[in-house]
């Protein structure tokens, strides 16, 4: 199954503007977008905001990434400005993606 645009992109800019390279760069997106039971196939440019407003800068911060959570915020500032979100994708609020969090850490047995 191939990745979704919005993937794709984040994944280039981030080997683009970081020390990570494109395995890297991939890895830690997929990881985060896993955290919270979201697939790299499927996330909508929508999902993937909030990711990057909450989850995306302190992954990047681990993996010794200087100043993440501003590329964070410009690269969201950027999947705005391209008109990445089309009208067909899902839609999830910022409370059903941190609700999903939630029941993947309680599957898990984390509480």
């Amino acid at each position: 199954m191939s990745a979704s645009s919005t993937f794709e992109w984040l994944c280039a800019e981030l080997e683009a503007r970081t020390p990570l390279s494109k395995l890297e760069a991939r890895g830690t997106v997929r990881l985060v977008l896993k955290d919270v039971g979201l697939d790299p196939a499927t996330v909508s440019a929508h999902q993937m905001s909030v990711v990057l407003q909450r989850l995306l800068g302190p992954a990047l911060a681990k993996r010794k990434v200087e100043r993440a959570e501003e590329l964070c915020a410009a690269l969201d500032r950027e999947l705005a400005a391209q008109g990445r979100q089309r009208a067909d994708e899902p839609e999830d609020t910022a409370y059903e993606l941190f609700e999903r969090l939630e029941s993947e850490s309680t599957r898990r047995g984390r509480k």
